[in-house]
């Protein structure tokens, strides 16, 4: 368990020892600080709380951190370093679990001080009625579950690449693809709104935001995270063999 927590504090720190994780999280606050404001401003004759305006507002811009995760294994074979780490006295397992954190405590060290934007907006405007706490709790769940199965995208990606742009590009894809599904299977015949709902990450969000919390988006997405952790695990193995 040391092991893990070695590697978990040198992914960490080498995140914010490049200037690429600056840039990530000043991009990332701005547009989420931006897309919220305005939706916010326009709110005018809506039904949407302004819980359900902020997480939306971050959950869209979700991919932007999530490219720090383009360097977790991609640079370590660009610099040949993985072959170094790889005869070191560690597993796959403790080696991928401790890459994975460093990347996900990093993308929640940029997210969640984006939540702080609603409580801001409340100082800052008399008109703000009172913030539903439940909707924050249900949507800072949300936040975690979609962070942690997107870095564990971007760590499987990293893993079959040494380009870190290829890297970044296809988790990329992979991220942002999800927000697509529900108008994309929308244009299906013969479909209704139910199986859309279950795949939709925005039905998701929007759910817990207004603090409405169902087990199943939960079990989905800890069963998916630790499905694509464990291909990881073996592909790592499967590079040790070869």
């Amino acid at each position: 368990m040391s092991k893990f927590f070695i590697i978990w504090r040198r992914e960490l720190a080498s995140c914010f020892l490049s200037p690429i994780a600056y840039v990530t999280m000043v991009i990332f606050l701005c547009a989420c600080g931006l897309v919220f404001l305005q939706a916010a401003e326009g709110r005018s004759g809506s039904v949407e709380s302004l819980e359900v305006l902020l997480f939306m507002s971050i959950f869209f811009w979700i991919p932007v951190p999530t490219l720090i995760c383009m360097r977790l294994f991609a640079e370590e074979k660009r610099l040949g370093t993985l072959e170094a780490l790889m005869t070191a006295p560690v597993t796959d397992t403790e080696v991928v679990l401790g890459k994975y954190a460093g990347g996900l405590s990093f993308v929640f060290l940029v997210t969640y001080p984006a939540v702080s934007f609603i409580f801001i907006l409340a100082a800052l405007s008399p008109g703000v009625t009172a913030i539903d706490t439940g909707g924050i709790i249900g949507g800072c769940v949300m936040l975690g579950l979609v962070s942690a199965a997107s870095v564990a995208i971007g760590l499987l990606v990293s893993l079959l690449t040494k380009n870190q742009i290829v890297a970044a590009a296809c988790t990329l894809c992979a991220v942002w693809l999800p927000f697509f599904l529900k108008p994309m299977i929308a244009l299906l015949p013969f479909v209704t709104e139910r199986p859309q709902d279950y795949v939709s990450i925005e039905s998701h969000i929007m759910d817990f935001a207004r603090g409405s919390v169902d087990t199943r988006p939960i079990v989905f997405y800890v069963s998916f995270t630790a499905f694509v952790l464990f291909l990881a695990v073996r592909l790592l193995e499967l590079r040790r063999w070869k």
